[in-house]
């Protein structure tokens, strides 16, 4: 991979931030790395396949087929290395980013300086569009957990989309709810006196769906680190490691690799105070 050309990287130093270089010269061309790799050109043809998992997401749900390729043909798509800084917390962005591959931590800091993770953006989630669509800076820093693909598109071009497109409006309005709801519920998990192991129990059956709340037992494919699942809950790596071995003991939660399974839900429940 090439470095940075001398204007590149002088507008990369003076941006103050990787998530701005990459918000502001997306698609510009310039390719390299000084701290975290910007995104480069993706030089694959199968982001747009019929069967890709963005096109399952809230915001291309009954998108007629000619909002669909003028959705596609807005944004070159690009990719980007596993910890890159895509947005930064606190500061303004030109652009939104619509996830097509891989997953982005989503972040912010507590008022007492610790990292608090809010959710983790699958394909077919935008990072960064509360902020575009309202005009103030961003309240959540987005970094890649994996390599992945993303467009970047303008504010403008996004905003004039939806105006033609009024489902858009109306599936970008749900995805703001979803991620409304989803900070209620953080804030839900932290904000009242439970101890450790009940707010991981909690976070545990939150991350269960409805069809496997439906069952005895339950499988979670979780690629989080102890650290990462501790940013969930408000602790240190050394807490949740310690929390999932007396689960262990207690039979409640077996993780085997990235699966976390769930032998009795009813019994999860009961030890979270659920019922």
């Amino acid at each position: 991979m090439d470095f940075l050309d001398g204007q590149a990287q002088e507008r990369f130093q003076s941006s103050g931030s990787e998530g701005r270089y990459i918000a502001e010269n997306a698609g510009t061309g310039s390719e390299g790395d000084l701290r975290h790799p910007p995104m480069h050109p993706n030089s694959g043809t199968n982001w747009n396949d019929i069967g890709a998992r963005w096109r399952t997401g809230e915001f291309c749900r009954c998108l007629p087929p000619k909002g669909m390729l003028e959705f596609e043909s807005l944004a070159t798509p690009f990719c980007c290395k596993e910890d890159t800084v895509l947005l930064t917390e606190g500061e303004k962005t030109a652009r939104v980013l619509f996830l097509l591959d891989g997953q982005v931590k989503l972040s912010m800091n507590s008022m007492e300086g610790r990292r608090l993770i809010i959710g983790v953006a699958a394909p077919g989630d935008f990072l960064g569009l509360a902020a575009v669509v309202s005009g103030l800076p961003c309240e959540v820093t987005a970094e890649a957990r994996l390599p992945c693909k993303i467009k970047a598109i303008p504010r403008q071009s996004f905003i004039d989309f939806l105006f033609r497109y009024p489902v858009a409006w109306q599936n970008v309005g749900c995805q703001m709810s979803f991620y409304y709801k989803r900070a209620c519920d953080q804030l839900r998990l932290l904000g009242f006196q439970l101890t450790a192991p009940t707010r991981l129990a909690l976070l545990l059956l939150e991350w269960c769906d409805e069809d496997q709340r439906k069952k005895r037992c339950a499988r979670i494919h979780c690629s989080l680190t102890h650290g990462e699942i501790g940013q969930y809950i408000g602790v240190g790596r050394e807490t949740v490691t310690r929390i999932l071995a007396d689960f262990r003991n207690r039979e409640l939660v077996e993780q085997r690799g990235a699966t976390l399974i769930i032998s009795s839900l009813r019994a999860l429940e009961i030890y979270a105070g659920q019922l």
